[in-house]
């Protein structure tokens, strides 16, 4: 869900995919209460080449409606078309 709806906090984390990049990049945790508790990666976890934060304006985000059923309306079931990043994402505008 936090990919489709970036700027939405809760799900699985207490703040939203945007908000913990946000505080990834000021103090090296998603949240205030995990600093100092993150890992480096483990070998088999790299970074995809072309992978850069969101930029909520460049990347076209899903704002949620109430009242839609989103669990039965995702754009394709190949689900790396929400990878925001990547040419293949399912909201990139045309330029």
């Amino acid at each position: 869900m936090q990919l489709r709806f970036p700027q939405m906090p809760g799900m699985g984390n207490d703040v939203s995919l945007d908000q913990g990049q946000r505080n990834y990049q000021e103090f090296g945790a998603a949240e205030r209460k995990n600093r100092g508790l993150t890992r480096e990666p483990v070998e088999g976890e790299e970074r995809e080449d072309g992978w850069r934060p969101l930029d909520p304006i460049r990347d076209n985000i899903e704002q949620p409606r109430r009242g839609v059923d989103y669990m039965n309306s995702y754009p394709e079931s190949d689900t790396t078309v929400l990878y925001y990043w990547r040419s293949t994402y399912w909201r990139r505008l045309d330029s």
